[in-house]
């Protein structure tokens, strides 16, 4: 009986697998918000756009929803201002500046961090890796109004000494207000194998269509290989390759777009210092020539420090930015914070490239009382557009420039234990200047409650979300004349979600309601839905 318990214990130990890579410096202050498997099992987001819109803090502009692209844009920062890298590969738009959210799939992450970096943010994702001997597989089916239809799978497995993943994400809506039918899938599969002296390869393989009626309809193509080794100590390398191709149309004529990059990654991290250098060059439509960014956080007793920075050859400009970071640990539970960002920032995917100069400062602090976390900061930014026209969000008609002030307050904590569980609130509150842009809401506000339950023997889980505000008056592009603007009025806003985990099931329900009759309230200036209601099943197994 010891022996065949042995061997069951030897069954469960985690296997070699594809090795993680660090995300840059980015603990605190750096990371603005992180996601972990759990974490996205217990959401309905049905795309990147939904991840981003209800995350608190965060604050974006959402451009679209299910029936074409979608886009977030932070307020003050123009459409490019995020950027997305999938395990070290840049996936960048190579038809537009605004990196359409819809095509990126969700269902094969591990883990999602959102870090603040010189002219906006970026997203680090990790694809699943599967520590155990078994296969491991998900399905998620679900469901809504505009008929609309999601279908997902994921699977994860052994093949001899190699790991092997597939995933498939399907998302389908009849439209709205007239827009039509749309359709995205995104196929993808990865094969990652041990090889001499320690490195680990893996080849991955994506393909992205979306079938519109009033919109383009693009399909991607993306073959990408990673050779990455961890030498110990907290030291990693990689060489991260890989080639996008893109075809859509534009009324009858169509288009194709292909960009190749490669990267050279090196990364160290200690309980002191972190610091990651990436060397990325480029070749194709609407990238730079090379892209070298580096970032170094380190600690000293109470103090943290993030420093961030980067460099873009194009051929017709140059481009550089910054960004830094102080946290203090003071007494009496007491931390103070203070950023600062200055530089040029340049768009992907445009054959005159734009860039805007833009410099940010912000100061604050918060203080940690009985659980709760108040605090505050503020500050002025200023940005100053090229002549250079880029697309709506990012051209110097938005984007005349100016200096404003902003004022941002927050509080969150645990407010009560009920039925064997806990609800925590929170709280946001932000207050900008007027200023000369489009996109950038004023005198906005949200709360938002959690109650989160764990029992039977951890078999059941429950989460209840709910969260609703005010998005002040902002300016868009008038939709009816195609020059100047419109202001919009404020909106009002609430969104509720259910997601109750049984064993290996995830069952989960979102409601959302817009405020919209009165005028438009998306940016390129159409109505967003009324109200938009989803709900849908996703179900783990091993084996």
């Amino acid at each position: 009986m010891q022996e065949a318990d042995s061997v069951a214990a030897q069954d469960t130990l985690p296997e070699p697998f594809f090795p993680v890579f660090p995300d840059p410096a980015s603990e605190k202050p750096g990371v603005a918000q992180s996601w972990e498997m759990l974490d996205l099992l217990a959401t309905g987001a049905l795309s990147f756009a939904d991840l981003l819109e209800f995350t608190p803090f965060l604050d974006p502009l959402r451009a679209g929803v299910l029936e074409g692209p979608q886009a977030a844009i932070f307020a003050g920062r123009g459409g490019g201002s995020f950027r997305y890298t999938l395990d070290g590969y840049d996936v960048v738009p190579l038809t537009n500046a605004a990196l359409d959210l819809h095509l990126i799939s969700l269902v094969e992450l591990q883990r999602l961090a959102l870090i603040r970096e010189p002219g906006g943010y970026r997203g680090y994702s990790q694809t699943y890796r599967n520590q155990r001997r078994e296969p491991y597989s998900r399905i998620e089916a679900g469901t809504g109004d505009r008929q609309t239809q999601i279908l997902r799978a994921l699977l994860s497995s052994r093949v001899g000494r190699a790991r092997a993943g597939f995933g498939y994400d399907q998302i389908d809506t009849k439209g709205f207000s007239g827009l039509g039918n749309s359709q995205r899938a995104v196929v993808w599969a990865n094969l990652a194998y041990p090889l001499p002296l320690g490195v680990w390869g893996q080849l991955e393989w994506r393909n992205t269509i979306a079938d519109r009626d009033s919109f383009p309809s693009p399909e991607r193509t993306d073959w990408i290989l990673r050779l990455r080794r961890d030498f110990g100590d907290g030291w990693h390398a990689d060489i991260v390759a890989g080639r996008a191709s893109e075809s859509d149309s534009v009324g009858d004529t169509p288009r194709e777009f292909t960009a190749s990059q490669v990267a050279l990654r090196a990364a160290r991290t200690s309980r002191v210092w972190r610091a990651q250098l990436t060397l990325r060059a480029w070749d194709g439509d609407g990238v730079p020539i090379f892209e070298p960014e580096a970032s170094l956080e380190l600690r000293a007793g109470p103090a943290s420090l993030y420093a961030g920075g980067r460099y873009e050859k194009w051929d017709d400009l140059d481009l550089a930015s910054g960004y830094a970071a102080l946290e203090v640990q003071l007494p009496l539970n007491i931390r103070a914070l203070a950023e600062i960002e200055e530089g040029d920032r340049g768009l992907f995917g445009q054959a005159v490239r734009p860039s805007y100069e833009f410099s940010r400062w912000t100061a604050g602090g918060e203080i940690g009382v009985w659980s709760w976390t108040v605090g505050a900061r503020g500050g002025r930014w200023r940005t100053k557009p090229s002549l250079a026209l880029g697309p709506p969000a990012d051209s110097a008609v938005s984007l005349p420039g100016g200096t404003v002030g902003v004022v941002e307050a927050w509080a969150r904590g645990p407010v009560a234990r009920l039925f064997g569980g806990r609800l925590d609130l929170g709280g946001w509150y932000r207050s900008r200047e007027a200023g000369d842009f489009y996109y950038w809401p004023q005198d906005s506000w949200r709360v938002d409650g959690l109650y989160h339950v764990l029992a039977v023997r951890d078999q059941f889980e429950l989460w209840i979300t709910g969260m609703g505000g005010i998005r002040g008056v902002t300016r868009v592009p008038d939709p009816e004349l195609g020059a100047g603007f419109v202001t919009t009025r404020q909106q009002y806003w609430f969104r509720a979600e259910a997601v109750v985990r049984i064993k290996d099931f995830f069952f989960f329900y979102n409601y959302e309601y817009f405020d919209s009759d009165a005028g438009p309230q998306d940016i390129p200036g159409r109505l967003l839905p009324r109200a938009r209601i989803h709900y849908g099943v996703k179900w783990e197994f091993w084996n």
